[in-house]
């Protein structure tokens, strides 16, 4: 799958998860998912907390190395969600950023985005190098 295939995919997925709690912040499911292509161009196709690429995000998944969450619609894991830095702010364009399942998940509400981008976002990155090293084929030395 090329960039663009995949950034096609992504809006329309985005377009279907538009709810009233992201009315706040964006006017209409386009609103969101030009948001959500735009920001996640902005972010080089990378978790704003671990800056991990969802592409090796998803060799890890395929390898078996992460787990996913099933969910209503789908699954957690294989995508970037959008997070809200400050909790008590709402979906506003200012406020989000896309995160990967993992530092979504573990950041959740108990820390400020600055907080976690700065102490666990870094040590998630290098889990994650760790695991894409267990992928590469080993040498003969």
């Amino acid at each position: 799958m090329n960039i663009e295939q995949f950034l096609s995919e992504e809006r329309s997925r985005v377009m279907n998860l538009f709810s009233s709690s992201h009315k706040t912040g964006f006017l209409s499911k386009h609103d969101l998912s030009d948001w959500f292509v735009s920001q996640i161009q902005q972010q080089n196709f990378k978790c704003y907390y671990c800056e991990t690429s969802i592409f090796d995000i998803k060799k890890l998944i395929g390898a078996k190395l992460l787990t996913t969450r099933k969910i209503r619609y789908g699954e957690r894991g294989p995508i970037l969600e959008i997070d809200k830095k400050l909790n008590g702010l709402g979906y506003l364009k200012t406020n989000c950023v896309l995160a990967c399942y993992y530092c979504n998940n573990d950041k959740s509400y108990t820390l400020n985005a600055d907080q976690y981008k700065t102490y666990f976002g870094p040590a998630r990155n290098v889990f994650f190098k760790v695991l894409l090293n267990e992928l590469e084929p080993k040498t003969l030395q």
